[in-house]
């Protein structure tokens, strides 16, 4: 028996999101489907962390035990034949059966995408978030430095979610302008459901004038469901990459 990891990339449009479900298309069973194909073994893959309907991947890490012969490297161009063409296996590994996906992360990176634009761009579709009028990045990355340490992020998670308790320790938190874009990066220990988005859309009003450091500070430390309620569309959501030992 060996584990085996993949690096994936994904475009999460045409999905449920990454979790297997009955009677829906999910990243996950499609790539399962594609191992069955390839090895003849029924394999259960585990990944980093779950990602939402219509959320996009840039490196996605998962993992699997296989007792196929199959060399390491021909993962790769074996899967991405059976693979439809929105998602990818970019990278291949054997690790020790100590190795997981989802326990042994310590860090993951998102990007929430947008453009500024009075009207929607066919470029852009289901690929990043139209905003109207011009974003003051600079207020942005001012306001950003509220949620940077460690926080009880209640107020920036959403109902629905069955993860114990809500502390996180966000390392990084940033926002650029580029290539007609604006990208809000973050990194953090672990993510709670929705909070990506719910970030995003406190720096958005804080880039239209709306909100300070001070005001989010006040929402983080209200630690309710209830005190934040601008959750972006999904559409913009990329988990860039995840990082381990």
């Amino acid at each position: 028996m060996r584990r085996i990891v993949l690096k994936l990339d994904y475009i999460g449009s045409a999905y449920c999101g990454w979790q297997r479900q009955i009677g829906v298309d999910s990243v996950q069973s499609r790539v399962e489907e594609a191992l069955l194909r390839l090895t003849g073994e029924n394999i259960t893959v585990t990944a980093s962390g779950r990602t939402d309907a219509g959320v996009h991947a840039l490196g996605q890490i998962i993992h699997f035990d296989t007792n196929s012969n199959i060399p390491v490297k021909n993962f790769m161009t074996g899967l991405n034949h059976f693979l439809p063409n929105d998602i990818r296996v970019l990278q291949t590994k054997k690790v020790s059966e100590k190795f997981h996906a989802r326990f042994s992360a310590k860090e993951k990176t998102y990007c929430y995408v947008m453009y500024e634009s009075e009207v929607d761009k066919s470029v852009y579709f289901n690929r990043a978030v139209r905003i109207k009028g011009k974003l003051d990045v600079k207020k942005m990355n001012e306001a950003a430095v509220a949620f940077l340490g460690e926080h009880d992020f209640t107020s920036y998670m959403s109902t629905g979610a069955d993860t114990v308790g809500a502390v996180r320790t966000i390392k990084e938190l940033k926002v650029v302008r580029r290539d007609g874009l604006v990208k809000i990066y973050v990194t953090a220990n672990g993510f709670l459901y929705n909070m990506v988005r719910l970030i995003a859309g406190s720096l958005i009003r804080a880039g239209k004038g709306e909100l300070s450091a001070s005001d989010i500070t006040a929402l983080i430390e209200k630690k309710s469901k209830d005190a934040v309620r601008e959750v972006m569309p999904a559409h913009g959501l990329y988990l860039v990459n995840v990082k381990y030992k």
